[in-house]
């Protein structure tokens, strides 16, 4: 399939905002010069695009890359990257990292492809949502988890402090997806700030977070489990909250 690669701008955004992330549309609209944007035309149609964000140690994160379903597997990806590689690989610019939350088939096409362009390990930072804490400090049912008066919820410990049985149990199950595992992200978590839920000595639900390169705290995953009660992920984040804070 013949692919043509172009540099995006504001004035050819319009035929490419489906496949770009609002934010990223956004500021390719006002120049933000920190992000930049590649896209993909076959014939007179376009069908796909890769955007990457630059931090401020000159580093460059992957925020972008979609490929309209009808060209999939047919290599539009990889050209995008390959672009966006021979791009990035200019004096001056930092390296490229990139990572996705995706599911089953789509996670795994998307490692490979990654993989295949030298990136390893594929994942090692993720920022979906970036919320700064005191924007919750006057949430209703989230404020008191920082104040001193904050009382760890029933059943809720650190993922360090939770039984071994439990883990082993947790680890055997089959009613969690491999990318969503705690064991497949140890790398990348912190067990003292990672919380789990337990009731009877089974860990019925977690949330997994570590350290991300800005001095802040990332959510890596979330996870219930078949019979785990619905206020459990909110019983899990007052405690990774007041973890965070203090």
């Amino acid at each position: 399939m013949e692919v043509n690669i172009r540099v995006l701008d504001r004035r050819e955004l319009p035929g490419f905002r489906p496949y770009l992330l609002p934010e990223t549309a956004a500021a390719l609209e006002r120049q933000d010069p920190a992000v930049a944007a590649l896209g993909a035309v076959t014939g007179r149609s376009s069908c796909g695009a890769v955007a990457v964000r630059q931090r401020p140690d000159g580093m460059m994160d992957v925020t972008d890359l979609f490929v309209d379903a009808a060209v999939r597997r047919q290599g539009v990806g990889g050209q995008l990257l390959d672009a966006l590689l021979q791009w990035v690989d200019t004096p001056g610019l930092g390296g490229l990292a990139a990572d996705f939350v995706l599911r089953e088939d789509e996670l795994t096409a998307m490692e490979g492809l990654l993989a295949s362009r030298g990136f390893y390990p594929a994942g090692t930072r993720s920022q979906v949502f970036a919320v700064p804490s005191s924007q919750l400090h006057v949430d209703q049912r989230l404020g008191h988890c920082f104040t001193p008066g904050y009382r760890t919820p029933p059943g809720v410990v650190p993922l360090a402090e939770a039984p071994e049985a439990a883990l082993t149990e947790l680890e055997e199950t089959e009613d969690l997806p491999d990318y969503l595992r705690w064991s497949r992200l140890r790398e990348k978590i912190l067990p003292d700030l990672s919380v789990v839920l337990l009731r009877e000595g089974r860990a019925e639900a977690y949330l997994l977070a570590g350290e991300n390169e800005l001095d802040g705290y990332i959510l890596r995953a979330a996870a219930s489990r078949r019979g785990a009660p619905p206020t459990a992920f909110l019983s899990l984040l007052k405690e990774l909250l007041n973890r965070c804070y203090y």
